[in-house]
């Protein structure tokens, strides 16, 4: 800030010359007419809704040494507005500032929103009024070429649409929402849609953003790691939309074991990946030279990119994930179910979601079956029934809740849930059902195994008795582990502790269904 010119907008407290810091908006005004009313009110209103504003911060400039760091700061904004008041064009920081604007507008499309504050547009636009006497003044103080680029820039900022304060009878706080509403419309296209019924939500990302070291300027990349069913794409999902407007480029690839399974389909997600971050369309021929423009597009960039649902790590290096290839300050996140890809990928931190507590799965099945937060007093017992079979699997809490949506007949509640006790539902089996056909036939005889016979069991005397039949136990249980199918937990005194086999009720559930299937497919196999 040109503190002896009366000047504009210069930074944010965290701003200092030389940062890449990237902005939404940029607030261009004349400082001591604006900044503690309209100006000031945008500013904290833009910053409520987590949009990232450029604004100055009073005397910390001083002197032409700003230029290149205030334009620099223009050149990162998504959105420039200048707040034009009748002794704006006094300085001579907010005409220049105009004049980058209007090269950035026309250079990267740099959207710009003019705000008419207690001017009128023509005088802006035409340079009368007050603007003619600011003219006046500078007039033998400043080259005729600069001066005439800033009346220039004056025109073409004054002759778009904007917002003037007589449009809202002088009403500074409703001109602000207009503004505000205004740029988050033009920011959120590359917003996700929100997740249904986020009960739980909040407390996981916040987790997980601790896992992330928001202020630091490392690449960091972060799995999350879980069964199917335990919430994984909605807590990716959440924080996708609560952060990806800090990034130069950011995008949600969703589906990767999915897409990745059709013919040519890690060249789709290649090209998806690439328009998503450059908007640019091209036609990959092979993996190869998808993972090369993939290099040169992302390469040095501050990227977000979170990977859903992945399960191989060729999946990873095909996608060219290396954390040397991008920028400052890039996050990358990886959803799986084995963590065993996210260790080959040499993830910086994984972070396991926990099953959602009685009273946070009570609300989530609620809201899927009764359309409120708590259920209807004479549902209540039925509820909690429904509630200890899903052992806070939102997954499951959710199908079941669909199911019963329209259902107020308590027989037929009660019918199901006698069920469930046996029979996992078809939705939620064939959704967990995902790792097990992912497994070799020894694995799968291992987990159908520890699933009917050995939960709550020693685990020396499991593993004994598995490598008495002919089994390599150890990797086994490794990667049934790594995949979220079994579980180890101490027991015991802490002089006398052992771990215990141990096992997801869904998970567990899913197997046994499993193994009734088959037998009824093959009654006369003995193994069954």
């Amino acid at each position: 800030m040109a503190v002896h010119d009366g000047a504009s907008s210069s930074s944010t407290s965290s701003f200092s010359p030389g940062s890449s810091t990237n902005y939404d908006v940029f607030l261009s005004f004349r400082g001591e007419e604006t900044r503690n009313n309209f100006t000031g009110f945008l500013y904290r209103a833009l910053e409520r809704e987590g949009i990232v504003v450029f604004i100055d911060s009073e005397g910390l400039w001083g002197g032409d040494e700003i230029q290149p760091a205030l334009f620099n700061a223009i050149q990162q904004s998504k959105i420039s507005i200048p707040v034009f008041s009748k002794g704006y064009a006094d300085s001579k920081w907010c005409l220049r500032e105009l004049v980058k604007i209007v090269e950035c507008h026309r250079s990267n499309h740099q959207k710009i929103l003019p705000i008419f504050f207690d001017v009128e547009p023509r005088d802006v636009r035409n340079q009368t009024g007050s603007f003619e006497g600011s003219f006046q003044k500078h007039k033998g103080k400043f080259d005729d070429a600069e001066i005439q680029d800033w009346k220039s820039a004056l025109s073409v900022v004054a002759g778009k649409k904007g917002y003037e304060l007589e449009q809202v009878n002088g009403n500074q706080p409703e001109l602000v929402k207009l503004v505000v509403n205004w740029a988050l419309s033009e920011l959120s296209s590359n917003c996700l849609g929100d997740v249904k019924n986020p009960i739980g939500l909040d407390d996981r990302v916040d987790d997980l953003s601790s896992l992330l070291n928001g202020g630091s300027n490392d690449v960091q990349i972060v799995g999350i790691c879980g069964i199917g069913g335990i919430g994984k794409t909605s807590i990716a999902v959440t924080l996708y939309n609560r952060i990806f407007k800090r990034f130069e480029m950011s995008n949600f690839l969703a589906n990767v074991r999915e897409e990745a399974s059709v013919p040519n389909g890690l060249v789709s997600l290649q090209e998806k990946l690439i328009y998503s971050v450059s908007k640019k369309k091209v036609e990959i021929c092979n993996v190869y030279k998808g993972q090369q423009l993939v290099k040169e597009i992302l390469q040095g960039k501050k990227v977000l990119l979170i990977l859903d649902d992945v399960d191989s790590y060729s999946q990873l290096k095909d996608l060219a994930i290396e954390s040397i290839l991008f920028g400052r300050g890039s996050k990358i996140i990886i959803t799986s179910r084995d963590e065993h890809i996210l260790n080959v990928a040499k993830v910086d931190e994984i972070y396991r979601p926990p099953e959602l507590d009685d009273e946070q799965s009570l609300q989530l099945f609620s809201l899927y079956a009764f359309s409120r937060k708590y259920p209807p007093h004479n549902f209540k017992q039925l509820s909690h029934g429904v509630i200890q079979v899903a052992k806070g699997l939102p997954l499951t809490l959710e199908v079941l809740g669909s199911s019963l949506i329209c259902e107020r007949d308590k027989k037929v509640w009660e019918s199901m849930l006698n069920r469930l006790k046996k029979i996992p539902n078809m939705d939620v089996h064939k959704k967990l059902r995902i790792s097990y056909d992912n497994l070799e036939e020894d694995e799968k005889s291992i987990f159908l195994d520890a699933a009917c016979f050995f939960v709550g069991w020693r685990k020396e005397t499991i593993i004994s008795l598995w490598e008495g039949c002919g089994f390599d136990v150890i990797a086994i249980i490794k990667k049934l582990t790594q995949r979220s199918l079994l579980q180890f937990k101490p027991r015991g005194a802490m002089r006398d502790s052992y771990d215990v086999l141990s096992m997801h009720d869904q998970i567990q559930a899913m197997g046994r269904g499993i193994v009734s299937e088959e037998s009824r497919m093959d009654p006369g196999n003995s193994n069954n």
